[in-house]
Protein backbone atom coordinates (compact mmCIF):
# COMPACT_ATOMS: atom_id res chain seq x y z
CA UNK A 1 0.00 0.00 0.00
CA UNK A 2 3.04 2.11 1.18
CA UNK A 3 4.81 2.09 -2.39
CA UNK A 4 1.55 1.89 -4.40
CA UNK A 5 0.78 5.58 -2.41
CA UNK A 6 4.42 6.67 -3.52
CA UNK A 7 3.66 5.67 -7.18
CA UNK A 8 0.49 8.06 -7.09
CA UNK A 9 2.15 10.96 -5.62
CA UNK A 10 5.50 10.66 -7.63
CA UNK A 11 2.78 10.75 -10.53
CA UNK A 12 1.03 13.24 -9.17
CA UNK A 13 4.12 15.08 -8.79
CA UNK A 14 5.26 15.19 -12.31
CA UNK A 15 1.46 15.72 -13.55
CA UNK A 16 1.82 18.90 -11.79
CA UNK A 17 5.81 19.46 -12.95
CA UNK A 18 4.52 18.96 -16.46
CA UNK A 19 1.39 21.36 -16.37
CA UNK A 20 3.32 24.63 -14.25
CA UNK A 21 6.03 24.15 -16.03
CA UNK A 22 7.02 21.70 -19.44
CA UNK A 23 3.61 22.70 -20.79
CA UNK A 24 4.40 26.47 -20.42
CA UNK A 25 7.94 25.74 -21.71
CA UNK A 26 6.75 23.52 -24.53
CA UNK A 27 4.32 26.53 -25.54
CA UNK A 28 7.17 28.96 -25.41
CA UNK A 29 9.55 27.68 -27.50
CA UNK A 30 6.45 26.30 -30.20
CA UNK A 31 5.04 30.05 -30.46
CA UNK A 32 8.59 31.24 -30.57
CA UNK A 33 10.55 29.01 -33.24
CA UNK A 34 7.25 28.19 -35.24
CA UNK A 35 4.93 31.22 -35.20
CA UNK A 36 6.74 33.98 -34.07
CA UNK A 37 7.64 35.99 -37.37
CA UNK A 38 11.43 37.18 -37.33
CA UNK A 39 12.46 40.20 -36.76
CA UNK A 40 15.74 42.26 -38.21
CA UNK A 41 17.87 44.38 -36.64
CA UNK A 42 19.15 47.21 -38.57
CA UNK A 43 21.87 49.21 -36.76
CA UNK A 44 24.16 52.69 -36.88
CA UNK A 45 26.29 55.08 -35.18
CA UNK A 46 26.34 58.60 -35.24
CA UNK A 47 28.58 61.49 -34.03
CA UNK A 48 27.42 65.47 -32.93
CA UNK A 49 30.52 67.51 -34.84
CA UNK A 50 30.89 71.11 -34.94
CA UNK A 51 32.39 73.37 -37.39
CA UNK A 52 34.57 74.94 -35.31
CA UNK A 53 35.30 77.63 -37.53
CA UNK A 54 31.88 78.66 -36.69
CA UNK A 55 31.20 81.05 -34.23
CA UNK A 56 27.38 80.40 -34.20
CA UNK A 57 25.99 79.73 -30.48
CA UNK A 58 25.51 76.18 -29.93
CA UNK A 59 21.85 74.04 -28.02
CA UNK A 60 23.02 75.40 -25.86
CA UNK A 61 20.15 73.71 -28.40
CA UNK A 62 21.17 77.10 -26.81
CA UNK A 63 20.75 75.13 -29.55
CA UNK A 64 25.09 71.52 -30.56
CA UNK A 65 33.77 69.28 -29.23
CA UNK A 66 34.46 65.55 -27.84
CA UNK A 67 33.82 65.20 -23.86
CA UNK A 68 31.99 68.63 -23.66
CA UNK A 69 28.75 69.25 -21.31
CA UNK A 70 27.25 70.86 -24.53
CA UNK A 71 27.97 67.68 -26.56
CA UNK A 72 26.71 65.36 -23.65
CA UNK A 73 23.41 67.42 -24.14
CA UNK A 74 23.60 67.64 -27.94
CA UNK A 75 23.63 63.42 -28.04
CA UNK A 76 20.18 63.43 -25.56
CA UNK A 77 18.54 66.21 -27.14
CA UNK A 78 18.84 63.59 -30.14
CA UNK A 79 18.34 60.41 -28.53
CA UNK A 80 14.98 62.06 -27.51
CA UNK A 81 13.59 63.36 -30.46
CA UNK A 82 14.62 60.11 -32.18
CA UNK A 83 12.05 58.45 -29.30
CA UNK A 84 9.39 61.10 -29.76
CA UNK A 85 6.31 61.38 -31.56
CA UNK A 86 7.48 64.12 -33.96
CA UNK A 87 9.72 61.61 -35.02
CA UNK A 88 7.21 59.11 -35.52
CA UNK A 89 4.99 61.04 -37.19
CA UNK A 90 7.60 61.88 -39.99
CA UNK A 91 8.92 57.55 -40.45
CA UNK A 92 5.46 57.20 -40.92
CA UNK A 93 4.72 59.62 -43.35
CA UNK A 94 7.35 58.64 -44.96
CA UNK A 95 7.76 54.62 -45.35
CA UNK A 96 3.84 54.16 -43.24
CA UNK A 97 4.97 52.19 -40.53
CA UNK A 98 1.55 51.60 -39.21
CA UNK A 99 0.40 49.83 -42.36
CA UNK A 100 4.02 47.64 -42.18
CA UNK A 101 3.62 46.43 -38.36
CA UNK A 102 -0.15 46.20 -39.10
CA UNK A 103 0.48 43.79 -41.98
CA UNK A 104 -1.44 40.03 -41.28
CA UNK A 105 1.68 38.66 -42.11
CA UNK A 106 2.95 39.15 -38.52
CA UNK A 107 2.05 36.87 -36.69
CA UNK A 108 -1.47 38.51 -34.01
CA UNK A 109 0.86 38.25 -30.77
CA UNK A 110 3.79 41.11 -32.53
CA UNK A 111 1.35 42.76 -34.82
CA UNK A 112 -0.04 46.32 -34.14
CA UNK A 113 -3.96 46.66 -33.71
CA UNK A 114 -5.50 48.31 -36.89
CA UNK A 115 -7.30 50.44 -34.56
CA UNK A 116 -4.31 51.34 -32.14
CA UNK A 117 -4.18 54.83 -30.67
CA UNK A 118 -1.26 57.22 -31.25
CA UNK A 119 -0.43 56.75 -28.22
CA UNK A 120 -0.61 53.01 -28.15
CA UNK A 121 1.46 53.25 -31.65
CA UNK A 122 4.03 55.43 -29.76
CA UNK A 123 4.94 52.63 -27.74
CA UNK A 124 4.63 50.03 -30.36
CA UNK A 125 7.15 52.54 -32.16
CA UNK A 126 9.41 53.06 -28.42
CA UNK A 127 9.70 49.05 -28.07
CA UNK A 128 11.23 48.05 -31.24
CA UNK A 129 13.28 51.38 -31.37
CA UNK A 130 17.02 51.15 -28.91
CA UNK A 131 18.59 54.00 -28.45
CA UNK A 132 21.97 54.63 -26.23
CA UNK A 133 24.56 57.32 -25.93
CA UNK A 134 28.01 56.53 -24.88
CA UNK A 135 28.76 58.19 -21.31
CA UNK A 136 32.27 59.00 -22.35
CA UNK A 137 32.64 59.70 -26.13
CA UNK A 138 28.89 60.54 -26.28
CA UNK A 139 28.11 58.08 -29.77
CA UNK A 140 24.46 57.66 -30.33
CA UNK A 141 24.15 53.86 -31.12
CA UNK A 142 20.78 53.02 -32.72
CA UNK A 143 18.95 50.13 -33.57
CA UNK A 144 15.12 49.23 -34.72
CA UNK A 145 13.80 46.20 -35.16
CA UNK A 146 11.25 45.10 -37.83
CA UNK A 147 9.83 42.02 -40.24
CA UNK A 148 11.48 42.85 -43.15
CA UNK A 149 15.53 43.34 -43.75
CA UNK A 150 15.01 45.92 -45.85
CA UNK A 151 12.40 47.76 -44.33
CA UNK A 152 14.45 47.53 -41.22
CA UNK A 153 17.68 49.25 -42.95
CA UNK A 154 15.36 51.96 -44.51
CA UNK A 155 13.83 53.19 -40.99
CA UNK A 156 17.26 53.75 -39.30
CA UNK A 157 18.35 55.68 -42.36
CA UNK A 158 15.29 57.93 -42.17
CA UNK A 159 15.99 57.93 -38.59
CA UNK A 160 19.40 59.77 -39.22
CA UNK A 161 18.22 61.68 -41.89
CA UNK A 162 15.32 63.19 -39.82
CA UNK A 163 17.75 63.60 -36.98
CA UNK A 164 19.97 65.50 -39.45
CA UNK A 165 17.30 67.70 -40.47
CA UNK A 166 16.67 68.40 -36.55
CA UNK A 167 20.12 69.33 -35.81
CA UNK A 168 20.07 71.85 -38.57
CA UNK A 169 17.13 73.37 -38.12
CA UNK A 170 17.57 74.15 -34.48
CA UNK A 171 21.27 75.93 -35.48
CA UNK A 172 19.86 77.75 -38.30
CA UNK A 173 17.30 78.75 -35.79
CA UNK A 174 19.92 79.98 -33.39
CA UNK A 175 21.87 80.91 -35.68
CA UNK A 176 18.56 83.41 -37.31
CA UNK A 177 18.26 84.70 -33.30
CA UNK A 178 21.90 85.71 -33.44
CA UNK A 179 21.65 87.46 -36.46
CA UNK A 180 18.60 89.33 -34.82
CA UNK A 181 20.20 90.34 -32.14
CA UNK A 182 23.42 91.73 -33.81
CA UNK A 183 21.07 94.12 -36.40
CA UNK A 184 19.20 95.54 -33.86
CA UNK A 185 22.88 96.56 -31.81
CA UNK A 186 23.93 97.64 -35.20
CA UNK A 187 21.06 99.98 -35.33
CA UNK A 188 21.15 101.08 -32.32
CA UNK A 189 24.54 101.66 -32.41
CA UNK A 190 23.91 103.83 -36.22
CA UNK A 191 21.24 105.59 -34.28
CA UNK A 192 23.28 106.81 -31.29
CA UNK A 193 26.08 107.48 -34.04
CA UNK A 194 24.07 109.72 -35.95
CA UNK A 195 22.96 111.65 -32.65
CA UNK A 196 26.47 112.04 -31.54
CA UNK A 197 26.95 113.61 -34.86
CA UNK A 198 24.19 115.57 -35.22
CA UNK A 199 25.33 116.85 -31.45
CA UNK A 200 28.69 118.18 -32.31
CA UNK A 201 26.98 119.46 -35.38
CA UNK A 202 24.64 121.81 -33.53
CA UNK A 203 27.61 122.74 -31.14
CA UNK A 204 29.70 124.02 -33.25
CA UNK A 205 26.71 126.17 -35.22
CA UNK A 206 25.57 127.22 -31.65
CA UNK A 207 28.80 128.86 -30.72
CA UNK A 208 30.16 129.79 -33.95
CA UNK A 209 33.52 127.84 -33.49
CA UNK A 210 34.89 125.29 -35.22
CA UNK A 211 38.07 123.86 -33.37
CA UNK A 212 38.12 125.67 -29.59
CA UNK A 213 41.08 123.66 -29.19
CA UNK A 214 42.44 126.08 -32.15
CA UNK A 215 40.56 129.24 -30.46
CA UNK A 216 42.20 128.44 -27.57
CA UNK A 217 45.35 128.01 -28.40
CA UNK A 218 45.50 131.57 -30.02
CA UNK A 219 43.69 133.73 -27.41
CA UNK A 220 46.49 132.17 -25.32
CA UNK A 221 49.06 133.44 -28.04
CA UNK A 222 46.93 136.70 -27.94
CA UNK A 223 47.09 137.01 -24.05
CA UNK A 224 50.57 136.57 -24.09
CA UNK A 225 51.52 139.31 -26.73
CA UNK A 226 49.33 141.49 -24.42
CA UNK A 227 50.84 141.15 -21.61
CA UNK A 228 54.67 141.20 -22.92
CA UNK A 229 53.49 144.77 -24.36
CA UNK A 230 51.76 145.52 -21.04
CA UNK A 231 55.16 144.68 -19.15
CA UNK A 232 57.45 146.94 -21.97
CA UNK A 233 55.05 150.01 -21.55
CA UNK A 234 55.16 150.01 -18.26
CA UNK A 235 58.85 150.10 -17.91
CA UNK A 236 58.69 152.62 -20.15
CA UNK A 237 56.38 154.42 -18.51
CA UNK A 238 58.61 154.00 -15.58
CA UNK A 239 61.37 155.49 -17.33
CA UNK A 240 59.63 158.48 -18.94
CA UNK A 241 58.48 159.64 -14.69
CA UNK A 242 61.80 159.66 -13.66
CA UNK A 243 63.18 162.71 -16.13
CA UNK A 244 59.63 164.02 -17.03
CA UNK A 245 56.68 165.77 -15.72
CA UNK A 246 53.71 163.95 -14.85
CA UNK A 247 51.51 166.16 -17.39
CA UNK A 248 54.28 165.68 -19.82
CA UNK A 249 52.54 164.37 -23.10
CA UNK A 250 55.08 161.37 -24.10
CA UNK A 251 53.98 160.12 -20.14
CA UNK A 252 50.41 160.82 -20.55
CA UNK A 253 50.43 158.73 -24.09
CA UNK A 254 52.43 155.73 -22.36
CA UNK A 255 50.29 156.29 -19.47
CA UNK A 256 47.12 155.48 -22.06
CA UNK A 257 49.08 152.67 -23.63
CA UNK A 258 49.21 151.07 -20.56
CA UNK A 259 45.62 151.38 -19.34
CA UNK A 260 44.36 149.97 -22.97
CA UNK A 261 46.64 147.60 -22.61
CA UNK A 262 44.92 146.36 -19.49
CA UNK A 263 41.88 146.44 -20.58
CA UNK A 264 42.40 144.61 -23.94
CA UNK A 265 43.89 141.84 -21.35
CA UNK A 266 41.00 142.02 -18.99
CA UNK A 267 38.89 140.83 -22.34
CA UNK A 268 40.95 138.73 -23.33
CA UNK A 269 40.90 136.83 -19.82
CA UNK A 270 37.28 136.83 -19.76
CA UNK A 271 36.88 135.68 -23.37
CA UNK A 272 39.43 132.46 -22.42
CA UNK A 273 38.00 131.69 -19.34
CA UNK A 274 34.84 133.58 -19.18
CA UNK A 275 32.88 135.81 -16.72
CA UNK A 276 33.32 134.73 -12.99
CA UNK A 277 35.47 131.65 -14.44
CA UNK A 278 32.87 130.06 -16.57
CA UNK A 279 31.30 130.37 -20.13
CA UNK A 280 34.70 130.93 -21.93
CA UNK A 281 36.55 128.78 -24.60
CA UNK A 282 38.04 126.77 -21.53
CA UNK A 283 34.38 125.82 -20.90
CA UNK A 284 33.88 125.39 -24.32
CA UNK A 285 36.64 123.31 -25.32
CA UNK A 286 35.62 121.02 -22.36
CA UNK A 287 32.13 120.39 -24.24
CA UNK A 288 33.89 119.97 -27.42
CA UNK A 289 36.01 117.45 -26.04
CA UNK A 290 32.94 115.66 -24.34
CA UNK A 291 31.33 115.54 -27.67
CA UNK A 292 33.97 114.28 -29.67
CA UNK A 293 35.16 111.54 -27.45
CA UNK A 294 31.38 110.13 -27.45
CA UNK A 295 31.37 110.75 -31.33
CA UNK A 296 34.65 108.54 -31.81
CA UNK A 297 32.83 105.88 -29.10
CA UNK A 298 29.58 105.48 -30.80
CA UNK A 299 32.10 105.34 -34.42
CA UNK A 300 33.91 102.57 -32.50
CA UNK A 301 30.85 100.65 -31.28
CA UNK A 302 29.08 100.84 -34.52
CA UNK A 303 32.32 99.61 -36.27
CA UNK A 304 32.31 96.53 -34.01
CA UNK A 305 29.30 95.78 -34.19
CA UNK A 306 29.04 95.79 -38.39
CA UNK A 307 31.90 93.55 -37.90
CA UNK A 308 30.43 91.16 -35.53
CA UNK A 309 27.61 91.40 -38.35
CA UNK A 310 29.36 90.50 -41.37
CA UNK A 311 31.09 87.46 -39.13
CA UNK A 312 27.54 86.24 -38.00
CA UNK A 313 26.29 86.24 -41.67
CA UNK A 314 29.32 84.15 -42.50
CA UNK A 315 28.97 81.72 -39.56
CA UNK A 316 24.82 81.37 -40.18
CA UNK A 317 25.47 80.28 -43.79
CA UNK A 318 27.46 77.32 -42.61
CA UNK A 319 26.34 74.45 -41.28
CA UNK A 320 27.50 74.31 -37.37
CA UNK A 321 26.55 71.22 -36.80
CA UNK A 322 25.94 67.95 -38.32
CA UNK A 323 25.67 64.04 -38.02
CA UNK A 324 28.56 62.15 -38.57
CA UNK A 325 27.38 58.49 -39.80
CA UNK A 326 30.86 56.39 -37.61
CA UNK A 327 28.45 53.16 -38.90
CA UNK A 328 25.95 53.73 -41.36
CA UNK A 329 22.97 51.45 -41.37
CA UNK A 330 23.42 48.09 -42.98
CA UNK A 331 20.67 46.01 -44.48
CA UNK A 332 20.95 43.01 -41.88
CA UNK A 333 21.39 39.05 -43.45
CA UNK A 334 20.10 36.97 -40.41
CA UNK A 335 16.96 37.90 -38.30
CA UNK A 336 17.84 38.41 -34.63
CA UNK A 337 14.33 38.20 -33.13
CA UNK A 338 12.59 36.32 -31.71
CA UNK A 339 15.83 34.89 -29.56
CA UNK A 340 13.94 31.33 -29.32
CA UNK A 341 17.08 29.40 -27.44
CA UNK A 342 17.39 32.36 -24.84
CA UNK A 343 13.60 33.09 -23.69
CA UNK A 344 12.99 29.42 -23.82
CA UNK A 345 15.74 28.49 -21.22
CA UNK A 346 14.72 31.66 -19.61
CA UNK A 347 11.17 30.87 -19.57
CA UNK A 348 12.30 27.11 -18.02
CA UNK A 349 14.29 28.71 -15.35
CA UNK A 350 11.94 31.01 -14.01
CA UNK A 351 9.05 28.19 -14.29
CA UNK A 352 11.00 25.80 -12.06
CA UNK A 353 12.34 28.92 -9.52
CA UNK A 354 8.78 29.07 -9.16
CA UNK A 355 7.46 25.42 -8.88
CA UNK A 356 10.64 25.09 -6.23
CA UNK A 357 9.49 28.12 -4.10
CA UNK A 358 5.31 26.95 -4.06
CA UNK A 359 6.65 23.59 -3.43
CA UNK A 360 7.99 24.47 -0.12
CA UNK A 361 5.55 26.97 0.68
CA UNK A 362 2.76 23.77 0.47
CA UNK A 363 5.21 21.40 1.85
CA UNK A 364 5.85 24.06 5.00
CA UNK A 365 1.42 24.42 5.50
CA UNK A 366 1.04 20.79 5.34
CA UNK A 367 3.89 20.51 8.34
CA UNK A 368 1.88 22.84 9.82
CA UNK A 369 -1.16 21.54 9.82
CA UNK A 370 -0.46 18.09 11.07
Amino acid sequence: MSARWQQLMAQSRLRRYAVAVALPTLIVWAYLGLVATEGYVARAEILIEHDDSATVPSVDLGLLSIGSESDKLDALVVQTYMRSRAMLAELDAELDLRGHFASTDIDPWQRLGAGETAEGFLDYYRGLLETEVDPESFVISVAYTAYDAAFAQAVVAALLRHAEQFVNAISRQMADEKLRFIRQEVDAAQVRLKAATRELIALQRQTDVLSPEQETTAAGQILGGLLAELARQRTELRALQNFLNPDAPEVALTRQKVRALEEQIEDERERLVGADGAGGLNDLWLRYQDAEVNLTLTQEVYKNALASLETTRLDAARKAKFLVALSPPLQPEEAERPRTAYWTLTVFVFLNLVYLVAGLLLATIRDHRE
